[in-house]
């Protein structure tokens, strides 16, 4: 019996100036560097021959902005343009990324009250979130809005954050449920870094992060 293939692809955006400043970001909308972008594009060029049926990002715009220059990239995803060129990309709250509340725009390496603060899984940040309800909203959509289309056998794309990423893992069962919070002993998630998971009649049989694919060098114009 034929099996029924689908694919998932995650990737987090691209670089932030709060990325480099080691800033929490938590909600904030904040927007990508021009690195950012480079990397949205290196992201794009190494889906070349991926066709996706559908693209989600979160609402924030440096999540759905990498997306859509990632699609841009690919040179196999026109089909997702609308007729005005707009690339239609679905924004859902459910994957923005884990909402450092009282934190955000502090320096999560050298504020004094955010490395005091108590970390674990069900403990939620200042006014923010914890990383049992971000897995919680993460995980309904994964299992509500994802997994039926990868037991139809589609290619799905999915722009969100390095938390969701994280908790993306828990739901699909590639990490399990910590006791700690999901930061401690893990290694950093890195930016527009995409992960293909593929699927058999809607279970996982595989998982990779796509190596970057070189930019083709420019073609030599003629001699003067």
């Amino acid at each position: 019996m034929t099996k029924t293939k689908g694919t998932l692809v995650l990737f987090r955006h691209g670089q932030t100036e709060y990325n480099k400043l080691h800033y929490m970001t938590g909600l904030h909308d904040i927007a990508l560097t021009p690195m950012g972008e480079d990397q949205a594009r290196e992201a794009g060029r190494s889906l070349d021959g991926f066709v996706f049926d559908k693209a989600y990002a979160s609402t924030l715009q440096r999540a759905f902005n990498t997306a859509a220059i990632a699609l841009e990239n690919s040179g196999t995803n026109d089909h997702l343009k609308n007729p005005d060129g707009a690339w239609n990309i679905e924004k859902r709250a459910e994957i923005v990324e884990g909402d450092s509340g009282d934190f955000t725009g502090r320096d999560k390496l050298t504020d004094p009250e955010i490395l005091n603060y108590p970390r674990a899984y069900n403990i939620a940040l200042p006014n923010g979130e914890s990383d049992e309800q971000m897995v919680a909203r993460t995980k309904k959509f994964y299992d509500e809005e994802i997994v039926p289309r990868l037991e139809r056998g589609e290619t799905v794309l999915v722009a969100s954050h390095s938390g969701i990423m994280v908790a993306f893992e828990i739901a699909i069962g590639t990490k399990p449920v910590p006791t700690e919070d999901i930061w401690s002993n893990r290694q950093r998630v890195p930016n527009a870094a995409p992960v293909v998971y593929e699927y058999e009649d809607g279970k996982l049989v595989n998982h990779y992060q796509m190596p970057p694919k070189p930019q083709k060098p420019a073609t030599p114009g003629p001699k003067p």
